[in-house]
């Protein structure tokens, strides 16, 4: 099965990709990922980013994914997905080079890319498990920006839950979209719904897994407003 882990900066994405490869250890996830396409560029990145950078990481993102069939068992560390959500952003700030002409030559190349994969575990910002800056030479510093990305998160998912798919998200062939948050033992349970010790995909959904009682006092006791729609433009 493949896998992609999708959110904004600093919410624990590469620590549970390395909590995740801990516990299935049936499966890898590339050496190389968009933070070495920046390095070795030198490109200027985050609320900095510019057309060249995106276009660098989503060419690198979309190749990856391309070199993995269906039958492999891999998680990457962000997805096409991710790239047309912080090109967005950029968008909507109105400064910079990114324009509406360079998302419109995104979109189908994103929305083809899902196709490639079957599974996209979003990480939101969350009351129970709020951002935690690092920095590292990559990552984003700035609380602000990372919040602005993740209701841009958000809202994406907010349009996907309601059956809104396009033009981001293929209506044939898209990959399931689960939001996994908390702890990181608890992020690892949530993926664990889901996915079988052997690391294939469990038929059914949360809520026939789990009852919905439970699964809406999980939501209710750990997790903040899903979304807002306040400044979030979409063309």
């Amino acid at each position: 099965m493949r896998i992609a882990v999708s959110g904004t900066a600093n919410t624990g994405k590469t620590t549970f990709i390395k909590d995740f490869l801990g516990k299935w250890k049936n499966y890898t996830t590339p050496e190389k990922t968009y933070r070495d396409v920046i390095a070795e560029g030198n490109l200027p990145h985050s609320d900095k980013t510019n057309i060249a950078t995106q276009r660098a990481i989503l060419d690198h993102q979309v190749l990856t994914q391309s070199q993995y069939k269906k039958t492999d068992n891999v998680i990457f560390d962000r997805c096409p997905f991710d790239n047309l959500v912080y090109s967005m952003w950029a968008l909507n700030q109105g400064e910079g080079d990114i324009n509406e002409k360079f998302i419109d030559e995104c979109i189908p190349l994103v929305r083809e890319s899902m196709k490639s994969l079957d599974v996209i575990f979003f990480i939101p910002i969350t009351k129970a498990a709020p951002i935690n800056i690092e920095e590292d030479g990559v990552r984003q510093s700035n609380e602000q920006y990372i919040k602005e990305v993740d209701l841009l998160f958000k809202e994406f998912q907010r349009r996907y839950n309601h059956q809104s798919l396009e033009p981001f998200f293929p209506q044939d062939d898209s990959p399931a979209i689960i939001e996994i948050f908390g702890s990181r033992q608890e992020r690892l349970y949530m993926a664990g719904l889901y996915i079988d010790n052997d690391g294939d995909a469990i038929e059914g959904d949360m809520e026939s897994i789990i009852g919905k009682d439970a699964m809406e006092e999980l939501f209710k006791s750990q997790k903040e407003e899903l979304f807002k729609k306040d400044n979030i433009i979409f063309s």
